[in-house]
């Protein structure tokens, strides 16, 4: 069976002209996207406004509570730095009138070597990877940071597995072989294999969340992005792959998956950057707040 194409329009929803009476108009699917709040109670570097998304995070919060939504994520940095920061965000997200479902980012991991261990529970974190299904569509949300030099203390084993693994990927030349970035370990990526195998029977389309971008190449990528991506292609069940990390955005369509990478909220003094995410059963429509824009993800 040839897999599904989408194609990307960027237009402002309300004026692109293409809806018509045929399609559908209530979505089997609502939720909020943030990405990228990096909060600290420090001084600005060149365009992160770290303080800043404190007030911006709790406008974000408002305005969410006023849609009628499943779920809100928020696709990894909710800190930029130290646990106390934490303290001040979770509060924030305490306000939400939905259930909020983050990834791990990795300044999330930016603190003490005797807080690691606690970030998860700050997070609200049973689990560091899951899913979820909600009207025919199955969530699956990834732990980027699953293999990484920042997410144990510097004397754990799986801190030198990690820099090993890294040290490797350099020597291959994998751009993306960064201390900020992490991978997928074997476990959870069998796991995965397992959760997508099951959408497939039980004809579920599938959106994957994640801190990391995956494609195209990028030095902010995941370490094993190329994997992820393989498998991605062998699904066709897989209509769309969200993150973060990539502060600046970006948006492509391969092999009839759509990778967007959301926009990073600490960027700028002023303005804010989030989105609902409505999914039908033909197209996704991306309603954009502030730098992030509104975007419809077509099914042909």
């Amino acid at each position: 069976m040839k897999r599904r194409t989408f194609l990307k329009i960027t237009l402002p929803l309300a004026s692109s002209g293409l809806v018509g009476a045929a399609e559908d108009t209530k979505p089997e699917l609502s939720f909020g996207v943030i990405a990228d709040p990096q909060y600290a109670d420090v001084d600005p570097t060149g365009t992160r406004f770290y303080r800043n998304s404190l007030n911006k995070l709790g406008a974000c919060v408002e305005e969410l509570n006023k849609q009628e939504l499943s779920f809100v994520t928020t696709l990894g940095d909710l800190i930029d730095r130290d646990l106390a920061s934490f303290d001040a965000v979770m509060p924030i997200y305490d306000k939400l009138l939905h259930p909020h479902i983050p990834v791990c980012g990795n300044h999330d991991f930016f603190v003490a070597d005797g807080d690691k261990a606690k970030v998860l529970g700050k997070m609200k974190l049973q689990k560091s990877y899951d899913s979820k299904s909600i009207a025919g569509w199955r969530l699956i949300f990834l732990d980027g940071m699953d293999i990484s030099v920042l997410r144990q203390p510097s004397g754990d084993p799986a801190t030198g597995a990690a820099q090993k693994y890294m040290t490797e990927l350099k020597q291959k030349s994998v751009k993306q072989a960064q201390v900020w970035n992490g991978g997928i370990g074997a476990e959870q990526m069998a796991w995965l294999k397992k959760e997508l195998d099951t959408a497939r029977v039980a004809k579920q389309r599938v959106i994957l969340f994640n801190h990391f971008p995956i494609f195209p190449e990028d030095i902010h990528n995941l370490w094993n992005a190329e994997e992820l991506v393989s498998l991605i292609s062998k699904h066709k069940q897989v209509v769309a792959y969200m993150n973060g990390h990539l502060h600046t955005g970006n948006y492509i369509a391969h092999q009839g998956c759509h990778f967007m990478n959301f926009k990073g909220m600490v960027e700028t003094e002023t303005q804010t950057a989030y989105a609902i995410v409505h999914c039908f059963s033909d197209r996704i429509e991306i309603q954009g707040y502030g730098m992030e824009e509104a975007r419809r993800l077509v099914k042909l």
